[in-house]
């Protein structure tokens, strides 16, 4: 199990292990930070210092306030059910997606709870009734100091940093456009269910840059670097149709046929699938899919999420435990498991005319809910 494999080399297991571990936490061993270390400068090679971008570094802990003004207070949330018998709680939309091949991404809590009676789905683990299903805020909340009321929440991603110090950004860099604005650092998800080892974690490390450019100058001039890189591609023209298998196309065929809007985004796609493709994962295990209007964020006019392929084990967790006991780790087999979840590395584009940030599109987190 690569699990197992893993833990006895060196590249990560369970935090707080002796104690139990806590699902959603995983700490790096030697061979881990190495490897990590490793990704960081080749994200920071292909992406940033290549194009003379700049990165910054702001705080995890952010006032209320930001997140108020940016909608993830109101918007950052996942539709959660419970077992009455058990007291497990699930994320609903994977939960009807494993139990009933249901994509639930984009219902209200009145559709999951049709969804769940008409399929008559019942508790994974001990078959008990479910719960009527509610929001969950993913976002971990503390206050600052001794002051209750200065509430705060650890960034569930690195976005917020970047706006903020827009301004300061963009006068240092002798308000030239287009500017990009990286930062690496720690984000904090406070995640329903958190499963599948390293990919769906409460602490992890994301690797974000916010590009900004003039829409009346619209055009990429490197384009021609990923012109004849082909992609496996799902674009909503596709997925109207039905068609749930992706099109093989270059990147300037996407542009000609109208999948990508944008030549800025279409480069990035080709420069991400280079990226991942240089990490060890070929193109053929890779797609882009389309977010449809429901699925993306309220301000974005394009959203496509970069997926790869897992073959073998999804499901892979250890349960939170006290009693110190060694830990197991289960995994449902499967022969081939797509894990819809984007990797955690995110480039935003957004044009900006006239000191205002307006025409956004976005490859990919369906979660944000940004007024700006």
């Amino acid at each position: 199990m690569v699990a197992d494999l893993a833990k006895r080399r060196g590249y990560f297991w369970p935090s707080f292990e002796i104690y139990g571990g806590v699902s959603g936490f995983l700490d790096l061993g030697p061979l881990g930070t190495a490897m990590k270390r490793r990704i960081i400068e080749k994200w920071l090679d292909t992406f940033i210092r290549r194009h003379g971008f700049v990165e910054i570094s702001t705080p995890v802990i952010t006032p209320e306030r930001i997140f108020e003004a940016s909608g993830h207070v109101a918007h950052f949330k996942d539709s959660m059910v419970g077992c009455l018998n058990c007291k497990r709680r699930f994320k609903a939309d994977n939960l009807l997606k494993e139990a009933a091949n249901i994509n639930a991404e984009a219902f209200s809590l009145s559709e999951i709870e049709q969804a769940i009676n008409e399929k008559q789905i019942r508790c994974v683990e001990c078959g008990g009734q479910l719960s009527k299903p509610e929001y969950f805020s993913t976002m971990f909340r503390t206050s600052i100091g001794p002051y209750s009321e200065s509430v705060a929440y650890g960034r569930p991603e690195a976005a917020q940093g970047m706006f903020v110090d827009f301004k300061r950004v963009y006068e240092s860099l002798r308000e030239r456009m287009p500017i990009a604005i990286a930062q690496i650092g720690t984000a904090l998800r406070n995640e329903i269910s958190p499963r599948q080892g390293p990919i769906r974690l409460r602490e992890f490390t994301i690797m974000e840059f916010e590009f900004f450019y003039d829409p009346e100058e619209s055009a990429c001039p490197h384009i021609s670097e990923v012109a004849d890189e082909e992609v496996r591609i799902l674009p909503l023209q596709l997925r109207d149709k039905g068609i749930e298998e992706p099109a093989t196309a270059t990147i300037r065929q996407v542009l000609d046929k109208k999948f990508v809007i944008s030549e800025w985004s279409a480069y990035f796609m080709g420069l991400s699938q280079r990226f991942m493709s240089g990490l060890g994962i070929p193109p053929a295990s890779q797609r882009f899919l389309e977010k449809s209007p429901n699925e993306r964020a309220h301000y974005s006019s394009q959203t496509y999420d970069h997926e790869i392929l897992l073959i073998g084990g999804g499901g892979l967790r250890w349960p939170d435990m006290p009693t110190g006991q060694p830990m197991t780790f289960q995994a449902t087999s499967k022969d081939q498991a797509p894990i819809s979840q984007s990797s955690r590395s995110t480039t935003r584009l957004w044009s900006v005319r006239r000191g205002s940030l307006v025409q956004l599109i976005l490859p990919s987190d369906q979660h944000s809910r940004r007024k700006l």
